[in-house]
């Protein structure tokens, strides 16, 4: 899908086990582009925006700004053509909101197909801050978030948040020390989006299609519960995935991968 406007081409992709969200990959078509702008930035390539849909756009325009939130438009709007979205920037990330108009239902994804790494689901998208309460209070005055868990690893301190509808799970992390990774990611890059993370179906199969298609997974890890139940999880350079973390889990059991990978 090509944007001459907007000097954008895009492909959207549906993601398996998540009906009700696309993945999109896109790439500048001229210099000048606001894309291009953001590869050429620190934080690119990677992640550029969310996307996310509300059953007023008015409505949630009216909700921004009660937070103090100003959203602004790419769209001059007319009587008989209103402006269809609006974008935000949100300590170093842009999402946009998007009226109802032209959401149908959407049929199920079809299954990973075979050779890949065995995507089952989005489990949440991780977003790294100088103060993860800050960025959680943040979320909750923007998008209605409800927190679910906040905990300390000796990398980062964490609070997991749910978005209103329940698709995915939402994180604000920050370092907790000058040594932590996360602090050497806002040293380079600023409060960014850190990484997004799926569930696979096999850990084995997964890990054999990342090599099979030249990626090796790195900082693999296992965890066993009290009663024996296995998790694992890894991670994708952004190398290798167009400038995007990605981290991977597998759990034997629903419920039991700890968020602290």
């Amino acid at each position: 899908m090509r944007d001459d406007v907007a000097g954008v081409e895009r492909v959207l992709m549906s993601v398996p086990g998540t009906p009700d969200i696309e993945w999109e990959v896109s790439a500048p078509t001229r210099a000048a582009s606001c894309l291009q702008g953001f590869i050429d930035s620190p934080l690119g390539p990677g992640l550029h925006y969310v996307r996310m849909r509300v059953p007023s756009l008015s409505a949630a325009v009216e909700d921004l700004r009660a937070a103090g939130i100003e959203p602004r438009s790419e769209q001059a709007g007319t009587q008989e053509q209103p402006v269809e979205e609006v974008l935000i920037h949100g300590h170093g990330f842009q999402f946009r909101v998007r009226g109802p108009g032209g959401l149908e239902h959407r049929p199920n994804p079809p299954p990973a197909r075979e050779g890949s790494v065995g995507i089952t689901a989005i489990d949440h998208l991780a977003h790294a801050h100088g103060d993860c309460d800050e960025l959680a209070a943040w979320y909750r005055r923007a998008f209605g978030m409800t927190s679910v868990d906040r905990f300390t690893t000796s990398e980062f301190v964490q609070v997991v948040m749910e978005t209103p509808a329940g698709q995915l799970r939402w994180e604000a992390m920050h370092p907790a020390d000058d040594a932590s990774f996360v602090a050497r990611f806002l040293e380079r890059r600023g409060s960014a989006m850190h990484h997004i993370a799926f569930e696979v179906a096999d850990w084995d199969a997964a890990v054999d299609a990342c090599v099979a298609h030249g990626v090796q997974p790195f900082r693999e890890s296992t965890g066993v519960t009290d009663d024996g139940a296995r998790w694992m999880d890894g991670f994708i350079h952004p190398r290798q995935t167009g400038g995007v973390l990605v981290q991977f889990f597998w759990e034997e059991r629903p419920g039991i991968w700890g968020r602290a990978g």
